[in-house]
């Protein structure tokens, strides 16, 4: 089993993510507010380019380690799905210009395509768009793309972030069962601790109490905290063979906070999935 060693998260890095939390606190307010967001047409969104600066080798070194990697994996470059630490500030300001209920977004999955690595104590040049809305059954599905590279090597990383906003018409259907007739063989697996989900927003910025605040996590459809979508992306990613050029990944199931013995297999079709300690697939997706 893939051992993560125990880690104190300072409570500085809070300083780093204060877009993510600018942007968190925004999400608040309008979901406090009775004004309505008169909604766009999301094609019509102007792309965000920005040059931002790059998270410290301090917090880099930490989330690496928090993911179960070694720092001797990663000497001058920052992980490719570290995205989450400044994606989800990117993402947060196009999202806040439609009239989609943020505060109940549903994180669905990721993709990642590996150009080249992203180098450390570099300033980041970010480009950041709504690829894709679905409207369909009640559910919108957003896409929202997040391209980070520096300024000689302006795309190393594409990332798309699948996201689904519940309408007010949506119903809920029962998903289909699919014969699974492939060969699968374990990776490894790992576990995650109780304060998993609050080192993870440390880590990220992403302060959803659902992660962290028992209490609210307890009211929530999943009735206890539950890891972040990229926190479970990110443990099952470092025990991929090497090297990753592309990943498409789907949440379909929680990983509940705590929880051992989560195995990551694949399948000789390149395919990935994560599952959980009752049997319950909680990532699936393919690898190249």
């Amino acid at each position: 089993m893939r051992a993560v060693r125990y880690q104190q998260i300072p409570l500085q890095f809070l300083f780093e993510h204060q877009a993510t939390l600018a942007g968190l606190g925004k999400i608040v307010l309008r979901s406090f507010s009775k004004a309505k967001v008169q909604q766009g047409d999301w094609q019509a969104l102007a792309p965000i380019k920005e040059i931002i600066q790059p998270p410290s080798d301090e917090l880099v070194k930490h989330y690496i380690e928090w993911s179960g990697a070694s720092t001797r994996k990663y000497p001058d470059s920052i992980p490719a799905h570290m995205v989450s630490q400044w994606g989800l500030s990117f993402a947060t300001r196009l999202l806040l210009q439609t009239n989609y209920p943020l505060s109940q977004v549903i994180n669905q999955g990721v993709s990642l395509k590996i150009h080249g690595d992203i180098p450390k104590n570099e300033k980041l040049l970010i480009q950041a768009k709504i690829a894709s809305v679905d409207e369909r059954n009640g559910l919108a599905r957003v896409s929202v793309q997040i391209i980070t590279g520096t300024i000689t090597q302006p795309t190393l990383v594409e990332a798309v972030l699948h996201m689904a906003f519940i309408l007010p018409n949506f119903e809920k259907t029962k998903r289909t069962e699919t014969t699974d007739n492939e060969n699968w063989h374990s990776l490894g697996e790992w576990s995650a601790t109780a304060d998993d989900g609050f080192k993870f927003a440390l880590l990220t910025g992403d302060f959803n109490p659902i992660h962290w605040v028992g209490p609210l996590a307890k009211l929530s459809s999943f009735r206890q905290k539950v890891l972040h979508g990229f926190g479970v992306f990110a443990r099952s990613f470092e025990l991929l063979p090497e090297p990753i050029q592309q990943i498409d990944v789907r949440f379909l199931k929680p990983v509940k906070l705590p929880s051992t013995h989560n195995q990551v297999e694949i399948s000789t079709e390149q395919h990935i999935r994560v599952v959980g300690s009752a049997g319950q697939i909680c990532l699936m997706g393919q690898y190249s």
